[in-house]
């Protein structure tokens, strides 16, 4: 089976995770990056990425040469803003034939809204049936991680529905 791991990072919480995830599932990584830089300031970016995901914007990316037919299914990796996905997802889940290869879906949340964000990637992707909910690693959970990846990549590896 021929999987890729679609991720976006801005502090690298994610790019950890995927690839941890990708050398479990031996998945190839491919890092989407927005076209423009977000701001250096923490809380510029707060702003930024918070006001882009509530409103559905969709920036320009680089790093998405992911050609659907190519795999059999693709893996989600996204950190959470303002209760949804990052922004640079929307415009990944736009692009034509990704949204139906999409059956798996990791999130990295520091305010524990996780749920928010898997209920409205649930409605985007028709064939999601995998998901994994990870800590930011500046909070205590952070240190579930490790065994919830393993369990993700097991579940993913076994096609058993959550």
């Amino acid at each position: 089976m021929k999987r890729a791991i679609v991720y976006y990072s801005l502090s690298g919480n994610t790019k950890e995770a995927a690839e941890k995830l990708a050398a479990l599932l031996q998945a190839e990584l491919i890092r989407v990056e927005t076209a423009r830089p977000m701001p250096d300031s923490f809380k510029s970016q707060i702003l930024k990425g918070g006001f882009q995901a509530a409103f559905g914007i969709k920036p320009r990316i680089t790093g998405l040469a992911v050609r659907p037919e190519e795999y059999d299914e693709l893996i989600l990796g996204t950190p959470i803003w303002a209760g949804l996905c990052a922004a640079p997802m929307n415009t990944v889940l736009a692009a034509k034939g990704i949204a139906e290869k999409v059956t798996a879906v990791f999130t990295l949340s520091g305010g524990g809204d996780n749920d928010k964000c898997l209920d409205a990637l649930r409605k985007k992707l028709p064939n999601l049936k995998h998901t994994a909910a990870l800590a930011d690693r500046k909070y205590g959970k952070a240190e579930e991680n490790e065994e919830k990846i393993s369990a993700f990549a097991e579940e993913i590896r076994n096609g058993e529905r959550p």
